[in-house]
């Protein structure tokens, strides 16, 4: 047995190496241009390639506890390539790595502020009045706030594997119950919620994964790609940023622990979030092995949200793989490019 260890011990660590946090030359691959910044939040531009090009850019919002490139996992398996090279104007919410003096910025600052400005941006650099707005996980809760206050401004709205209702039987609703998790301890006492304990949580939604990625690891170490595939979602899966305090203490406060996200008493900035003041056409793309944002969490949008016309893609994959999934450049993401298309 202790030879068996030894084996797949000097294997990974000839196969998996030794990486730095962050985007490098195998992640990220898509060139972009930084086009406005606040704070530690970067607005990326990620140009249209090929023949067509469609007005309306596309602002993505990604969720504030991993890095945004995973909508680059890797060359030929990257959502921002599909779009891109369909000819859609990309502008992606880098919102970089929290400090001590981010702790005491709000929802206010990241949704009307640092959502608006990608949004105004994209705007203006494009000539247009209104941009497509991508929400993905939590990024898609707060994309779907900015749109309930500034409905305006946004010509459809997509909420990727979004959370909507927070009272439902996943773990991440039980586990954050006021009677189980006191939210003012945890930031009075770290200010920003440290990595550590984001990552630890996300990794006892499926303890078990934490064992069998090795032996998937080891059983597949001679297919092609496997371990460079592997290597990079391991990399991104651990490379947490640290969560803003006082955002955290809304989001817990406001989203599971009184649901008031989802029954519009959620209030930022003093103005009223209600799902119902969002008009614009709304695409709901699900993701049926979600162990994340369970299914009648996310669906929850499609009834409460004020929107006339309704979409909803499902694709059966898991949370991860809306992004990552190698059917993803054929069967999941050309409908969804058709679908903002038809909307331009």
């Amino acid at each position: 047995m202790l030879q068996v260890a030894r084996a797949v011990s000097d294997a990974v660590g000839r196969l998996v190496p030794y990486e730095v946090r962050g985007v490098d030359s195998e992640t990220g691959a898509l060139e972009s241009v930084e086009v406005a910044a606040r704070g530690p939040m970067r607005v990326l531009y990620f140009a249209p390639r090929g023949e067509a090009r469609h007005k309306t850019p596309i602002v993505f919002s990604y969720s504030l506890i991993n890095r945004y490139y995973i909508l680059d996992f890797m060359p030929g398996r990257s959502l921002l390539e599909s779009l891109t090279g369909r000819g859609h104007a990309c502008y992606v919410i880098d919102w970089g790595a929290a400090t001590s003096a981010d702790r005491h910025k709000t929802w206010e600052d990241y949704v009307l502020g640092y959502i608006g400005l990608a949004m105004r941006t994209a705007c203006e650099r494009e000539g247009v009045e209104q941009a497509h707005l991508y929400g993905y996980c939590m990024g898609g809760t707060m994309a779907l706030a900015y749109a309930a206050l500034r409905p305006e401004r946004v010509k459809t709205m997509v909420a990727m594997a979004t959370p909507v209702d927070f009272h439902d039987e996943g773990l991440l609703s039980r586990w954050t119950r006021p009677e189980f998790f006191n939210v003012d301890a945890v930031v009075d006492a770290f200010g920003n919620v440290p990595t550590w304990l984001m990552e630890s949580g996300f990794r006892f939604l499926a303890p078990i994964n934490n064992v069998s990625k090795w032996r998937d690891l080891w059983a597949n170490r001679e297919n092609d790609g496997f371990v460079a595939t592997w290597r990079r979602l391991e990399k991104w899966s651990s490379d947490n940023v640290p969560f803003p305090g006082e955002v955290y203490r809304q989001y817990i406060r406001d989203t599971y622990q009184t649901n008031a996200f989802a029954l519009g008493r959620m209030h930022v900035a003093g103005e009223r979030v209600d799902l119902a003041h969002i008009t614009c056409p709304l695409l709901t793309i699900l993701a049926e092995r979600d162990h994340i944002v369970p299914k009648p969490s996310a669906m929850a949008l499609v009834e409460r949200a004020g929107s006339i016309e309704k979409t909803v893609l499902s694709y059966p994959t898991g949370h991860i793989g809306l992004s990552t999934s190698s059917k993803a450049p054929t069967k999941f993401w050309p409908p969804i490019s058709d679908w903002l298309i038809a909307h331009d």
